[in-house]
C-alpha cells in the first residue's frame, strides 16, 4: 500500500465526470466538502440510474481536522402530508418473495412513488455550514454537463436501453429526455438535458429556495398532482435537511462514523460489534464469510422487524451499540456459527440503484457521501420544463399498514445508505462507502474489516470479494472467492448461490495521521475513477 502526499486533496467517483467535477473545487482552494458537493451534484446529472437532483435523498459525514469530530447531514426524503399507511392496496401473492403485492408496483413507480426530494436541500446546507467556495462555481460542473452533454457509462447506457419501450408507453417525458430520436444511446454517445441546466443555474443563483419554492417547486408539484401523486407545494417548502450526530462505535481501536436511521450503517455498527469478539485476522475467507453469514442473519431481521424514522419509532441507539445487547446477539451469533440454519427475510426489496463520493484534502478533512433515486431511475416521472426525473422516496417504506416502516405523512424511509468513516485517535483514517440496496450494510462490514483488521489498501479493500444476506439461506457469494470457498461454506451447513457482483462500484479513500498522504480506491465493478495530486 503506497500513501501518496497530496497538495491539494484526493476525489473517488463512479463516474469521470463526478470525480473531476469534486478535484475542480480542490484545484481552485476548496475543501472537501466542496469537493463532495460539487461531485454530488454532477453525479446527479451524468448518472440518471442511479440518483439526482431530484434523487428522493441521501446522507453526507464530515471529518473536520482541525476540531478532530464527525457530523452528519441527513437529506432522505420524507413522505408527502397526504401520504398514509394504507394509501396502497396490498394483495397477497404466495408465489412471489415477498408472499404480497402491491398491484401494478405504483408504490415503486409513478407518481404515488414521490416523496419530497432532499439531494438540493442536502447538498445546500453542506455547502453552506461547512464549505468555502460560493454556490454558483460548486454548480458549475453540473451545469455544464447538463448544458453541454456527457455520455453514460455502461450502466446506465444498459439502464436506458432496458427502460427505453416502457417509457415510451408510460412515461414520454422520461423518454424524450433520455432516448435519442426515440432511441437509447449507444456507447460514446452524448446526452444533453437542457432543462435540467437551467433548473440547476436557477438553484446556482437561489439556493434551496429557488428548488423548492417558487416557479419550480409549482410546476412539481402541480404536474405530479395532474398524474395522480399527492407531493404539494406545501410539502416542498416545509423540507429541511438537518444537520445531526452520527453513529459511532470504537472497533479495535478505531472510531467507526456512520449516518443515523433511517440509514443502513446502524446494521453495519452492530455486525462490527458482533465479530470484534473474535479473530478475524487468522480466518481463512470460509471462516471469515461464515462467521459474516451468521452475523448477518442475526441482524438483519432486527432491522427489518424493528427500525424506522426515529422521529416515529421509539428506538434507544445507545441500547442496539450497548454491551448488553450485542452480548444477547452473540448468543445468537454463537449458535448459528456452531449449526447454520435457513434464517428468515423478514421483507423482500429486489431494488438497487445508488451512488458514493468520497474526498479528501490536503488538510485531513474527509468526506463520506451516498445519494439516491432508489431502484433504477427511481419513480421514473419526469417534470416538463424542469429536466427533473424523480427518486422513489415512498417506495423505500413497507407498503403494508402497521409496521415500523410503514408508510406515514412526513415520515421518513428506512433506507439502505450507508457511508462511513474511520479515524484513530481522533485522526483520519479513512473515508469509504458504496451502492447497492441491501448489500450496502454487509459491504461495508467487509470493506471496514479489509481496511481495519486486514490493513489492506482502498483499492484491495474495495476488490476483495463479497458475500451477502439479508436475513437468509441461500446466501450470494462472489465467483471470484474461488471454488475452494464456495465448497468450503458448502460443507459448513450453508446453501450457496454464486454471483458474479454484489453492489458496487464502491470507493474509499485512505489518510496518513496528519491528513497529508492519500491512498484512493474505485471498485474495479464499475467505472469510476480516482483524481489526486
Amino acid at each position: 500500500m503506497n500513501l501518496h502526499k497530496r497538495d491539494y486533496g484526493t476525489v473517488v467517483g463512479p463516474h469521470p465526470r463526478t470525480a473531476q467535477a469534486g478535484f475542480d473545487m480542490l484545484l481552485t482552494g476548496g475543501n472537501a466538502v466542496d469537493a463532495a458537493v460539487a461531485a454530488a451534484f454532477a453525479e446527479g446529472v451524468v448518472e440518471p440510474s442511479q440518483n439526482g437532483i431530484a434523487g428522493y435523498g441521501g446522507c453526507v459525514l464530515i471529518y473536520r481536522k482541525k476540531t478532530q469530530d464527525v457530523v452528519a447531514i441527513d437529506y432522505n426524503s420524507a413522505a408527502p402530508a397526504a401520504a398514509s399507511e394504507d394509501m396502497f392496496t396490498i394483495e397477497e401473492a404466495p408465489d412471489t418473495p415477498a408472499g404480497y403485492r402491491v398491484p401494478g408496483r405504483v408504490n415503486v413507480h409513478g407518481p404515488l412513488s414521490i416523496g419530497v426530494p432532499g439531494v438540493v436541500a442536502g447538498l445546500c446546507l453542506a455547502l453552506e455550514e461547512y464549505g468555502s467556495l460560493p454556490l454558483v462555481d460548486v454548480l458549475r460542473p453540473a451545469i455544464n454537463s447538463a448544458r453541454y452533454g456527457y455520455a453514460p457509462n455502461a450502466s446506465n447506457c444498459g439502464g436506458i436501453a432496458g427502460n427505453a419501450e416502457r417509457w415510451k408507453r408510460e412515461f414520454p417525458e422520461t423518454a424524450r429526455v433520455f432516448l435519442k430520436d426515440g432511441r437509447p444511446p449507444k456507447k460514446g454517445e452524448v446526452l444533453t438535458n437542457p432543462d435540467l441546466a437551467r433548473t440547476l443555474e436557477a438553484v446556482s443563483e437561489g439556493g434551496r429556495t429557488a428548488f423548492y419554492e417558487g416557479k419550480i417547486a409549482e410546476t412539481i408539484a402541480n404536474h405530479i398532482q395532474e398524474l395522480g401523486g399527492c407531493l404539494t407545494v406545501d410539502d416542498l417548502k416545509n423540507y429541511r435537511a438537518f444537520i445531526t450526530k452520527p453513529y459511532e462505535i470504537q472497533y479495535r481501536g478505531y472510531s467507526v462514523y456512520t449516518a443515523p436511521l433511517g440509514a443502513g450503517g446502524l446494521t453495519t455498527l452492530q455486525m462490527l460489534r458482533l465479530v470484534e469478539g473474535l479473530d478475524v485476522t487468522s480466518m481463512s475467507l470460509t471462516e471469515r464469510f461464515h462467521l459474516f453469514a451468521e452475523a448477518m442473519k442475526v441482524c438483519w431481521p432486527e432491522r427489518l422487524r424493528r427500525f424506522g424514522d426515529p422521529n416515529f419509532v421509539a428506538i434507544d441507539i445507545a441500547e442496539e451499540l450497548s454491551d448488553s445487547f450485542t452480548a444477547t446477539l452473540s448468543k445468537k451469533l454463537k449458535a448459528g456459527l456452531e449449526s447454520p440454519q435457513r434464517g428468515e427475510v423478514v421483507y423482500h426489496e429486489p431494488m438497487n440503484c445508488t451512488s458514493h463520493i468520497s474526498t479528501a484534502d490536503a488538510e485531513g478533512n474527509m468526506v463520506s457521501l451516498t445519494q439516491t433515486h432508489g431502484g433504477g431511475f427511481g419513480s421514473m416521472v419526469t417534470v416538463p420544463d424542469t429536466g427533473l426525473l424523480f427518486g422513489h422516496g415512498v417506495g423505500r417504506f413497507d407498503p403494508r399498514p402497521g409496521l415500523a416502516n410503514s408508510v406515514g405523512p412526513g415520515k421518513r424511509p428506512l433506507h439502505n445508505m450507508g457511508p462511513c468513516l474511520a479515524t484513530r485517535d481522533g485522526m483520519p483514517f479513512s473515508t469509504y462507502g458504496i451502492p447497492g440496496g441491501r448489500t450496502i450494510p454487509n459491504n461495508q462490514l467487509n470493506i471496514s474489516v479489509s481496511l481495519i483488521d486486514l490493513q489492506v489498501s482502498a483499492q484491495a479493500a474495495l476488490g476483495a470479494p463479497r458475500f451477502h444476506s439479508d436475513g437468509a439461506e441461500p446466501i450470494q457469494i462472489e465467483s471470484r472467492a474461488g471454488e475452494e470457498t464456495l465448497t468450503g461454506l458448502r460443507e459448513l451447513g450453508h446453501e450457496i448461490t454464486a454471483s458474479g457482483g454484489i453492489g458496487g462500484p464502491g470507493h474509499a479513500i485512505r489518510l496518513s495521521n496528519d491528513g497529508t498522504c492519500h491512498d484512493g480506491g474505485t471498485d474495479p465493478r464499475g467505472e469510476g475513477k480516482v483524481i489526486g495530486r
